[in-house]
C-alpha cells in the first residue's frame, strides 16, 4: 500500500469509529462498544495493518495526574517518529495533567481537524484540536510514515 493509500485507510477507519461511547480501557467500535483515546489509536492503525496486535496493559483512568513515566509516548515512539507537519493520518498527543495522556488521529482536510475519543464528550466525536477543551493544552504530532 502507498504512504498516500495509507493515510486514506487510517482517516476511514478512524472516522468509522465516530460516534462510538467513551469507555475506559475499551475496545470494541460502535454503539454497543466503547472505546478511550489510547485504544482508538492502536486500534485504527491495526485495523489498518500498520501496527501488530499490541496486549492490553492495564492503566488507571487518572494515570496523568499521578506519574511520571511517559508510558503513552514511549508505546507511540516504539511506531512513529516524531513529526513537524501534521498530515492526515498522522497522531497528536496532548498533555493532560503531568503526562502526554490524550491521543487523536488527524483528519481531513488536515490539522488542527482530528478523531478522538474524549471522556467529557463521552464518544469517539471529529473535533478542532486546538477548540474548547484541547484549547492550550501543549501537544506533539508523530507519523508512521
Amino acid at each position: 500500500m502507498t504512504e498516500a493509500g495509507a493515510r486514506r485507510a487510517v482517516v476511514d477507519e478512524a472516522r468509522s469509529w465516530i460516534g462510538t461511547p467513551y469507555r475506559h480501557l475499551g475496545r470494541a467500535k460502535g454503539p454497543g462498544g466503547g472505546v478511550d483515546c489510547a485504544q482508538l489509536v492502536w486500534a485504527v492503525f491495526h485495523n489498518c495493518g500498520l501496527t501488530p496486535f499490541m496486549p492490553l496493559e492495564p492503566y488507571p483512568r487518572d494515570f496523568m495526574m499521578h506519574r511520571g513515566v511517559e508510558r503513552y509516548m514511549r508505546v507511540v515512539l516504539d511506531r512513529a517518529h516524531p513529526a513537524e507537519s501534521p498530515l492526515p493520518g498522522d497522531v497528536v498527543l496532548y498533555r493532560v495533567g503531568r503526562l502526554y495522556a490524550h491521543g487523536a488521529i488527524v483528519d481531513e482536510p488536515g490539522w488542527p481537524r482530528i478523531v478522538h475519543a474524549w471522556y467529557a464528550a463521552g464518544l469517539v466525536l471529529a473535533d478542532d484540536g486546538n477548540a474548547h477543551r484541547l484549547a492550550g493544552r501543549p501537544h506533539k504530532f508523530f507519523s508512521l510514515w
